[in-house]
């Protein structure tokens, strides 16, 4: 069975090392970027199953990111997992493909995991 393709994209570097070290244990295959002109170039390159990412990115930032994934057809399904320490509601991301919000200073790598699992669920 094929496993599922997440693309982190986290601007810090430590902390998106700990992501993409908990989904590869977790058996997803994994890609990862620091800013969001490249996360659009690995998103059409890599074709994830899910993204995991933080709001405040280099360039065009987070929100933009969004924003772009949900204006095409092929990659405004793809759900979405923003990891952010700034206090953030579900309710106001979810028009742009969010589906769960998650506390990055408060987040163990199981709660990742899980919450990867149940978006592909």
């Amino acid at each position: 069975m094929k496993s599922a393709k997440v693309l982190v994209i986290e601007s810090d570097p430590w902390l998106g090392e700990r992501f993409e070290y908990a989904l590869k244990k977790a058996g997803f295959g994994v890609r990862s970027t620091s800013n969001a002109y490249s996360a659009m170039d690995m998103v059409d390159e890599f074709r994830p199953d899910a993204i995991v990412m933080g709001l405040l990115l280099s360039g065009a930032g987070g929100l933009s990111l969004l924003h772009e994934l949900q204006s095409y057809t092929d990659t405004a399904g793809v759900p979405v997992i923003v990891c952010s320490a700034t206090n953030v509601m579900l309710d106001e991301l979810r028009p742009y493909g969010v589906e769960r919000v998650l506390d990055s200073g408060a987040m163990k790598p199981d709660d990742l995991v899980a919450a990867v699992r149940s978006v592909l669920a």
